[in-house]
C-alpha cells in the first residue's frame, strides 16, 4: 500500500469531464491504517500558475515543486490545494495488480513535510474525517 509522500501513477484517470489521462497523485495519509487513500493531483501546466515560488503558495492554492528541488517529477510541477481525492483500497489494489495504479517516486522527507504545513492552512476546507487520517495518524 501507497505511503504518505509517495507519488502514484494513476493510468487513464477518468476526470470529472469523462476524460481518460495519465494522472500523478501526491498520498497524504498512511494507507495501512485506512480504507482510503487520501491524494491530491498535481500538473505540470504552468500557465494557471504564472509567478509562483518554490514550496508553498496559498494564495494560488498551490504547492510548486521545481525539478532543480526534487527529482521526483519529470518535470516542474504544481500540487493543487486543498482538493483531496479520495482512493479506495480495493481500487488500489485492483490496479496494483492490472499496472493502472502504481508508485512511481517519492518527494523527500522535508519536501512532504512542508506540503503538510501548507496543506495546514486550509483547514476549513478539508472535512474533518480527512483532516484527521492526514494529521493525527
Amino acid at each position: 500500500m501507497p505511503q504518505p509522500g509517495q507519488i502514484l501513477c494513476y493510468k487513464d484517470y477518468e476526470f470529472d469531464d469523462y476524460s481518460k489521462k495519465d494522472k500523478l497523485f501526491v498520498v497524504l495519509n498512511d494507507t495501512d491504517r485506512n480504507s482510503v487513500c487520501l491524494v491530491l493531483k498535481t500538473t505540470s501546466q504552468s500557465k494557471r500558475y504564472k509567478g509562483v515560488g518554490k514550496g508553498c503558495n496559498p494564495q494560488r492554492k498551490v504547492f510548486f515543486v521545481p525539478t532543480d528541488w526534487e527529482q521526483c517529477f519529470k518535470l516542474d510541477t504544481y500540487i493543487q490545494l486543498p482538493e483531496i481525492i479520495q482512493i479506495a483500497t480495493d481500487e488500489l489494489l485492483v490496479g496494483d495488480i492490472s499496472g493502472r495504479i502504481y508508485v512511481s517516486s517519492s518527494l523527500s522527507i522535508e519536501c512532504f513535510r512542508l506540503l503538510k504545513n501548507c496543506l495546514k492552512q486550509f483547514k476549513q476546507d478539508i472535512s474533518p474525517q480527512n483532516w484527521e487520517h492526514i494529521f493525527k495518524s
